[in-house]
């Protein structure tokens, strides 16, 4: 008995151990998260039947690793809201599965603050920061839906209050993705289709002339002085 009961315990630690890596947003910050073990399917069944009957309308997706027995099982441990909506989503439909990570809410922070993503309006966001950083969901094409994991929960596609992280939209923030970064840039008449863009002056030039062409047509032409290393923000109305 008492060494059954040693190994239970064992088998328990090992279940829920981590694995330690590196990732980077898209503008080069590394941030240290963790890679959970998969744990066991008993309790992938009890959040999966869990939220299935609490939400029945939403759309649920596949996650891995598919059991013979469940084909249509997505509570999985290996990843959470975070790691999926600042890291996983943006590797594309066919990949974004691939490097499972669970984030928390101050690594997740450093997508915003480097910034690879900037706030905007609620029609413009890709990612919603719900509720003060309680959970984070990506936005769809369709306005009325948004696509998000629930903690070790399923990854659902679902109306935007139906969640277990219904958005106070008083403490709910919005953000889109920055497509460029450019540093030691001295072109004029740059076409981009933008966020923002940081421009470093590392050489003895002081003045940079910049005509800047948004993909929505709006115009801003001017010369700024910018000093060596400074940084210049660009932002689309």
């Amino acid at each position: 008995m008492k060494t059954k009961y040693i190994i239970s315990i064992l088998l328990l630690v090992m279940g829920m151990s981590t694995i330690g890596q590196t990732v980077y947003t898209p503008w080069g910050t590394p941030v240290d998260v963790t890679e959970p073990n998969e744990g066991d399917i008993d309790g992938r069944l009890y959040w999966e039947n869990l939220r299935r009957g609490q939400w029945p309308n939403a759309e649920y997706h596949t996650t891995w690793p598919v059991y013979p027995l469940y084909p249509y099982l997505s509570s999985t441990f290996k990843f959470n809201c975070h790691g999926y909506a600042w890291h996983m989503f943006w590797f594309g439909e066919d990949d974004e599965l691939d490097e499972p990570v669970k984030m928390t809410l101050a690594e997740a922070e450093n997508y915003f603050d480097d910034p690879s993503f900037m706030e905007c309006a609620q029609s413009e966001a890709d990612i919603w920061w719900i509720n003060g950083g309680s959970h984070s969901a990506v936005a769809t094409d369709n306005p009325a839906f948004l696509k998000s994991k629930w903690a070790d929960g399923p990854l659902a596609t679902h109306r935007i209050a139906e969640s277990p992280y219904p958005p106070n939209m008083s403490y709910t923030t919005f953000y889109k993705k920055c497509s460029y970064k450019i540093t030691n840039t001295y072109d004029t008449d740059i076409t981009l289709n933008f966020c923002a863009i940081h421009l470093h002056n590392s050489s003895v030039l002081n003045y940079v002339d910049l005509e800047i062409e948004y993909e929505k047509g709006v115009l801003i032409d001017g010369t700024f002085s910018t000093g060596t290393g400074a940084t210049l923000y660009f932002y689309p109305d």
